[in-house]
């Protein structure tokens, strides 16, 4: 990979008089130290570990109008040898670079410094990634297959470590419909979240965070108001109206999930790699949620198993009461840290 330019927060050991910036007497001093430092936090891997990375040039020249000597950042230009490499003897150039991961991880402490966006490209290829402390390695230039595997994966995380996702479908499945009628809110639900997904990262449309959060809070607590109204209506219209009301929360949950796959990855709309993308994350949306569905489903037969036939209605009302509170709280919590 060739021109890699990276900006780093040095260690306090490289700072020796202590005023928080780097002088150009001390990185002559410590440039061994600084090299190190980002020869380990910066790393592109093959099959069999590390690429050498070669530093040509270490700077920490003060921001243009900068009252001081010092710099808060140090600046490294270098490249990594894909060719020839001891690291991997017998693999082939092609082969190589269709097997290649980046690492990064010299990340600061100020929100602004836990990130870092990338843009890589190759002839005509490019991929956008973006490196955090939780996800410091990614593949460079994927496969079509290994993308959708990927984004499977990620689909499938963002339910299940999304508390408000999770709690407005265990709202959707507390009704106690039969399987077929599961099986069609679940399919409303995918339907809704898929159409304002691929709407938003295919077509360009953009919601702000400080409007979809709240709206996907208000989602459980309408739903659940939606069932303690609908306990007094007649079975075959409160199905009707329910499915149509899990589709349309679909549709506000699909803006949260697509804040998420945009923030992953920025592939050419109508690419084979974003069609791959979003074809893998909604199916990793729909294998979470099937898997929760079952989850529950085995739990709500234990508890039968336990206390008898009356298990369902008191676990349809936990799960109601718990939703209402923490719905309640979500939206009142987003809306006063939005304002």
């Amino acid at each position: 990979m060739q021109n890699f330019i990276s900006k780093a927060r040095y260690a306090r050991k490289v700072d020796d008089d202590g005023d928080g910036a780097l002088s150009p007497a001390e990185l002559t001093a410590h440039a061994d130290v600084i090299r190190t430092q980002v020869s380990a936090g910066v790393q592109l891997l093959g099959p069999d570990g590390a690429l050498p990375l070669h530093l040509l040039m270490l700077d920490a020249t003060p921001p243009e109008g900068s009252p001081g000597p010092g710099s808060r950042h140090v600046v490294a230009m270098g490249w990594f040898d894909l060719g020839g490499s001891p690291v991997v003897p017998g693999l082939d150039s092609a082969a190589l670079h269709d097997r290649l991961r980046i690492r990064f991880q010299l990340f600061g402490t100020e929100p602004a410094q836990r990130e870092l966006d990338l843009t890589i490209t190759r002839q005509q290829d490019k991929q956008w990634v973006r490196f955090t402390p939780a996800r410091s390695e990614h593949r460079v230039l994927p496969s079509a297959g290994v993308l959708w595997a990927d984004h499977v994966r990620m689909g499938m995380a963002h339910v299940l470590q999304g508390a408000d996702h999770l709690l407005f479908l265990l709202v959707v499945l507390a009704a106690g419909w039969g399987w077929r009628t599961l099986l069609a809110a679940l399919s409303c639900f995918t339907g809704g979240h898929a159409l304002t997904l691929a709407l938003s990262v295919w077509a360009g449309w953009s919601v702000p965070a400080g409007v979809v959060e709240p709206a996907v809070a208000a989602t459980i607590v309408g739903m659940v108001a939606f069932d303690l109204w609908s306990r007094r209506q007649a079975q075959a219209r409160a199905t009707t109206q329910r499915l149509a009301l899990v589709f349309v929360c679909a549709l506000v949950h699909g803006l949260g999930f697509a804040g998420a796959l945009t923030d992953l990855t920025r592939w050419t709309p109508g690419s084979p790699e974003m069609v791959a993308a979003l074809i893998g994350f909604n199916l990793g949306l729909e294998a979470a949620q099937i898997g929760v569905a079952l989850l529950a489903g085995a739990v709500v037969r234990l508890l039968q198993a336990v206390m008898g036939q009356g298990a369902h209605r008191w676990a349809s009302s936990a799960a109601s009461a718990a939703a209402l509170v923490a719905g309640t709280w979500w939206f009142v919590e987003r809306l006063v840290l939005q304002a």
